[in-house]
């Protein structure tokens, strides 16, 4: 029976190759650890399978997988779903994203064996993205992002983001407590990854084009948190220009106000963050704060 649907699921039917998939992982657990490596390559197949409803019972079919799966029979595929499941966190699908991101926070359990440095590298390219996702505007993309940061951060060892994940900005919905996670998780990543903060901004600074404009506010007010807060700003100097620009583009051209407000703050932050001679504190000021866009 098992070898009947494998075939199958690269059938011309849409619906056929669904239906094959969810047959393959009904099978019992006593039994699933014999076929687990079997059913774990289809699912890596049908990640990328043309049709968006196949992608979608095979996200929610790898969860129901690896909850019972052994490192031994994930590890083989674990950079494999990791980089499919990257590519589909952008998809316009609120449900496909939400799946994306919980899987990938399932999948983070398994990066601890041999592959371990391998999958960190994994992790912090998907960093940027899974953060400004916390605030996206499906709120069970909300949840399932801050779910799979909680598995992140512990995967990274960090103790000050663990710390974080508890912390009531985190776990709110309304935009001003967002706003404060960004600016405090911007001082933990350069305190604790500096070396890493050009990829990180250059990832966030890509989602200024997002198809989402509050997806795009997110990586405004983040990137100048990054550039405004990194204790050794010399790495990313050749940023400000760009960012600048960028802002001031944005702000005579989105028809978005959460675009253009975040941007009039993102300006006024990054004037006084690259003048210290005239400012003498690079914290976020409370008044300005007021002006922001409605939670």
């Amino acid at each position: 029976m098992v070898e009947a649907m494998c075939l199958h699921v690269s059938d011309e039917s849409p619906t056929v190759r669904s239906l094959c998939l969810r047959g393959l992982v009904q099978i019992p657990d006593p039994h699933m650890v014999h076929y687990t490596s079997q059913v774990l390559g289809v699912i890596v197949a049908l990640l990328e399978d043309p049709d968006e409803s196949v992608q979608l019972t095979s996200v929610e079919c790898l969860q129901m997988v690896l909850k019972s799966s052994s490192k031994d029979a994930v590890e083989p595929v674990l950079l494999n779903l990791s980089v499919r499941l990257r590519n589909l966190q952008i998809s316009m699908n609120s449900n496909m994203r939400a799946n994306a991101f919980s899987a990938y926070g399932i999948l983070s359990n398994y990066g601890v064996g041999t592959q371990h440095e391998a999958f960190l590298e994994q992790v912090h390219a998907t960093l940027p993205r899974l953060i400004l996702h916390v605030h996206d505007d499906d709120l069970t993309v909300r949840q399932a992002c801050r779910n799979a940061f909680r598995q992140l951060a512990s995967l990274l060892e960090v103790d000050s983001l663990c710390a974080l994940v508890n912390t009531h900005c985190f776990n709110s919905d309304c935009r001003s407590d967002y706003e404060d996670f960004l600016r405090g998780l911007a001082k933990q990543l350069s305190q604790n990854f500096a070396t890493r903060a050009s990829t990180y901004l250059s990832s966030v600074i890509q989602a200024f084009d997002a198809p989402w404009p509050v997806i795009q506010a997110n990586a405004i007010y983040l990137s100048s948190c990054m550039l405004s807060l990194l204790d050794d700003q010399r790495s990313l100097v050749s940023y400000f220009p760009e960012v600048f620009g960028m802002l001031i583009g944005k702000l005579g051209q989105s028809q978005d106000v959460v675009v253009r407000t975040t941007c009039s703050f993102a300006l006024g932050f990054l004037l006084k963050a690259s003048n210290p001679l005239t400012w003498s504190c690079l914290q976020l000021d409370r008044v300005e704060s007021s002006r922001r866009t409605q939670d």
